[in-house]
């Protein structure tokens, strides 16, 4: 994430945040316990979870009066289910075989 010296979050400012993947509002924040806009930036991806697509966070500070608009395109999977299918899966020569096509 970068660091942008002009949207500075100080704690206490009023801040608004939403992060929208392919349309759809997957998470939000309200609240004024946030230390730095990274924090803010932090904070929705943990709560969007796992997508997959182009997602767009925009946080508001209302204390200060600026938007901040961020474009992120990102594929977050569960690391325990993609390990578990690339170990899973079974191999023969140079070919992959996908059992339930067989």
């Amino acid at each position: 994430m970068n660091k942008n010296v002009n949207n500075i979050v100080n704690f206490g400012d009023k801040i608004f945040g939403t992060l929208v993947c392919n349309g759809r509002r997957l998470a939000s924040v309200n609240g004024m316990n946030f230390t730095s806009l990274d924090a803010v930036k932090r904070a929705l991806l943990d709560l969007a979870g796992c997508y997959a697509g182009m997602a767009v966070i925009t946080v508001r500070n209302c204390t200060q009066g600026w938007r901040d608009v961020t474009a992120m395109a990102t594929m977050r999977r569960p690391a325990a289910l993609v390990q578990s299918a690339v170990s899973a899966a079974p191999r023969s020569g140079a070919q992959y075989l996908i059992p339930w096509a067989s």
